[in-house]
């Protein structure tokens, strides 16, 4: 399934929220991806879409089963990608190392990924 970088901020988002307690609600993901409710609103309808989250009739937000091992697998590759990132010595703001660090995750082929992975330091 292909993911923006965008949609990828938003499903790590929740991820992570997820991580620390069971119900996730959408002022939760704005605070952490710093956009407004209607921006999440939106965007959770497009991941619900792609069947990557579920949404409670009070809004609590869950990722489904698909949601979640996406979630871990491009988690794992955004710590890695994140972490060359800073190893370049640019000087980034911590949001713009994640952005690109997602932006690479989103962006590059799956077989240079999974080489990539093989061979992280």
């Amino acid at each position: 399934m292909e993911l923006t970088a965008t949609h990828l901020r938003y499903l790590l988002a929740i991820y992570g929220l997820a991580q620390k307690k069971a119900e996730v609600g959408a002022a939760e993901v704005a605070k952490v991806v710093r956009v407004s409710r209607p921006s999440v609103t939106r965007m959770l309808g497009n991941l619900m879409e792609r069947g990557l989250l579920e949404r409670e009739r009070y809004g609590k937000i869950y990722l489904t089963d698909t949601g979640l091992l996406l979630a871990k697998r491009y988690s794992d590759r955004v710590t890695d990608l994140r972490g060359r990132v800073l190893q370049m010595g640019l000087e980034l703001t911590e949001e713009e190392v994640l952005e690109t660090a997602c932006l690479l995750a989103a962006s590059l082929p799956e077989r240079v990924l999974e080489r990539a992975g093989d061979t992280a330091p």
